[in-house]
């Protein structure tokens, strides 16, 4: 004779088994981790105005699961899908700042070409891909790009004098070229930085355009310790992220003869002719005195 059970007890003695089945099946796919990973993503941070910039989002899809879709945002705007079960796996769509014909897919959109960016390109741009296990398994990626407008000239240095005395004040400017956004401007002497003290910003100009110019000034003595080997060299240095690098340069030289150094002069490097000629218009009248004191 079997014994009996309340309908309530079997209940409860199933549902453990029940329950602990769904944590095994929930702890099997979590094991698994994401459906889909991003291997690499490149998004350049600043880009010159004009070229052609390439976007990456190279992505990996576990065995178990098949990719949905690989979608990029400009923003909160999308501009390209790639959907492997649609007809039509590719679509590029114009958004503000951004035309669907600079676009260019390869690599089933790991590799997303957009060509001759503008600056209303500036803008975060966003990978996201979706993975179909089931379920549905979401990833992304996102990262800033800023378009600049890169100068082609130097900067230029001005206010330097041909001739400076020990002690004297040496008062330059630097002005940058135009630039979007303006140009990072620091002073070296030496190819050292010079104090913050020293410096200080007299101008920031934006044009109509939205190009900006920077003039920085630089104030300071001569004095003996400056030169180096018979030489100051004073430079204004410009960057602009990793795509711009120039400088300009003012070169302040010692007198080269002892007869010169009571006065305590020094010379820039635009002045050497002008240096020159007055060295031959003294030295002859030295020589006369040399001579007329050791004539007997």
């Amino acid at each position: 004779m079997g014994l009996a059970f309340p309908a309530s007890c079997f209940l409860l003695s199933v549902l453990p088994a029940c329950w602990a089945g769904m944590d095994q099946t929930s702890s099997s796919f979590a094991s698994r981790g994401p459906w889909v990973q991003v291997q690499r993503f490149l998004v350049p941070r600043y880009v010159a105005l004009g070229v052609n910039v390439t976007l990456e989002c190279d992505y990996v899809v576990q065995q178990h699961a098949t990719l949905y879709s690989l979608k990029w945002y400009k923003g909160n705007s999308q501009f390209y899908q790639y959907i492997p079960s649609l007809p039509q796996q590719h679509a590029a769509f114009s958004v503000r700042g951004l035309d669907q014909g600079q676009v260019v897919e390869g690599r089933e959109g790991r590799r997303l070409d957009v060509l001759g960016v503008t600056l209303a390109a500036s803008d975060v741009y966003r990978c996201e891909l979706v993975a179909e296990g089931p379920p549905f398994h979401t990833t992304q990626r996102s990262a800033n790009m800023t378009v600049v407008v890169v100068p082609k000239e130097p900067p230029v240095i001005s206010g330097s004098r041909e001739y400076y005395q020990q002690n004297d004040h040496v008062s330059l400017n630097c002005t940058s070229p135009l630039a979007r956004p303006a140009l990072t401007l620091t002073w070296n002497i030496n190819g050292h930085q010079v104090l913050p003290s020293s410096v200080k910003t007299v101008e920031h100009l934006t044009n109509p355009a939205g190009l900006e110019k920077l003039t920085t000034h630089l104030s300071l003595r001569v004095t003996q310790d400056y030169f180096q080997d018979g030489v100051m060299s004073i430079a204004c240095v410009g960057r602009l992220a990793d795509l711009y690098l120039k400088s300009a340069e003012v070169i302040i030289r010692e007198p080269s003869s002892r007869w010169f150094t009571p006065t305590n002069l020094y010379h820039t490097s635009g002045s050497a002719e002008v240096s020159s000629t007055w060295t031959m218009r003294v030295i002859p009248g030295v020589l006369l005195l040399l001579l007329i004191n050791f004539l007997p």
